[in-house]
């Protein structure tokens, strides 16, 4: 079973995510990252298909990157969320496989 799940307070937020990759009842790795940095005030947090969640993950990446390249200002976190919101959608009607996802806003 794969859990990515993360806290908020007042001052902080801890993200956290187990690092197996499992297919029924075999453990296919033992050290998968699923948390990734977004920006610099910003982690994504995803499991699923591990294909479906490597690419989703680095498609919204590259995409808050480029925004902030072309804009030279970052994404917001509901600008950031409403993108994700939207691609989710976009492959949920192409593709029956799915790659869940939480973003996570941090100060620096």
């Amino acid at each position: 079973m794969e859990s990515v799940f993360g806290l908020v307070g007042k001052d902080f937020a801890i993200v956290v995510a187990d690092t197996s990759t499992v297919h029924n009842i075999l453990v296919h790795k033992t050290n998968e990252d699923k948390i990734m940095v977004l920006d610099s005030q910003k982690l994504m947090g995803a499991f699923g298909e591990t294909g479906d969640q490597a690419k989703f993950t680095e498609h919204v990446q590259k995409n808050v990157a480029l925004y902030q390249f072309l804009n030279d200002i970052p994404l917001t976190t509901a600008a950031s969320a409403n993108f994700t919101r939207g691609e989710l959608a976009t492959a949920l009607r192409k593709v029956i496989r799915l790659c869940k996802s939480f973003l996570y806003e941090y100060l620096t």
